[in-house]
């Protein structure tokens, strides 16, 4: 299934009026955006290379591997292996900024982000949230709710998430940070990366309460990184930053699958306790 944009440029553009970030995001995505402004330099030439705008780039890649450059942009596998999930056989590119910027021109180029800047209109907000779900793919409009990879920490976000390969859960709330939030956020702290025409927010005093995630709960992510790395679960430490990105997730589900929990990724309380219980057989403070 392929949309048009222009067919629902008028529903990212209301999406986008009244999206404002969940008190409880907000943490998270100021210390994920200071991490994406590190790398600045590195987005900048792969804008030169595609015209893509250096915010957007920053967004996608912060979905799709946290951020990480060791990493394809087209779906977060490592560069030094030939990937095998969609895009499957791209690579295998050099662990260096360079690889990765030869990574991200290749997986830009399959998905036609470097015409956007050519196209009538070019990036627009809008445009960018539309590329966004596309590149991630149409599931959730499947589901009749906004893209969680768009529209993730913001009040426009449903509950609704495919917990793996076509099995949607209808309760899942995703724990990642949509697009959306991080461009608009990054605009904020660099307004030189800003693209397109504003989109004035809609006027609502209506109160955001906080709320727990439905799965992590109130769990303290930088402790449960704290912890992973003193047990050693994942092949090089994790960053402790409290993001629940795809490394944490990834060394929460080694952790999970070897002490017999189901295997998720997402700490929830169980898998806490869990990781307390190790700690203390280890003989770990």
């Amino acid at each position: 299934m392929q949309y048009a944009f222009q067919a629902l440029e008028p529903e990212y553009v209301a999406q986008i009026a009244h999206a404002r970030i969940r008190p409880e995001c907000e943490h998270l995505l100021e210390i994920s955006c200071d991490r994406l402004l590190h790398d600045k330099p590195v987005y900048q030439l792969i804008f030169e290379g595609t015209g893509v705008p250096v915010a957007a780039l920053m967004a996608l890649a912060e979905r799709e591997m946290s951020g990480n450059l060791h990493c394809y942009l087209g779906n977060g596998q490592r560069l030094t292996r030939r990937t095998t999930i969609v895009p499957i056989g791209r690579g295998p590119f050099p662990d260096t900024e360079d690889g990765f910027v030869a990574g991200a021109l290749d997986a830009l180029h399959l998905d036609g982000l470097d015409q956007v800047a050519k196209a009538p209109g070019g990036w627009s907000l809008p445009r960018f949230a539309y590329e966004s779900e596309a590149w991630n793919g149409w599931g959730n409009r499947l589901h009749h709710i906004p893209s969680s990879y768009v529209f993730g920490g913001t009040t426009v976000q449903k509950p609704g998430k495919f917990i793996r390969d076509h099995a949607f859960s209808s309760t899942t709330m995703d724990p990642q940070l949509g697009t959306i939030a991080i461009v608009e956020k990054l605009f904020e702290l660099d307004p030189s990366l800003k693209f397109g025409d504003p989109i004035a927010k809609v006027d609502d005093t209506t109160p955001i309460v906080p709320v727990a995630h439905p799965v992590i709960g109130d769990t303290n992510i930088q402790w449960v990184q704290t912890s992973l790395n003193k047990l050693r679960v994942a092949g090089m430490p994790l960053a402790v930053d409290g993001n629940c990105g795809r490394g944490t997730r990834a060394a929460v589900r080694i952790f999970q699958r070897a002490h017999h929990l189901v295997v998720d990724g997402l700490p929830g309380p169980k898998t806490a306790v869990a990781i307390g219980v190790a700690l203390s057989e280890a003989g770990i403070q």
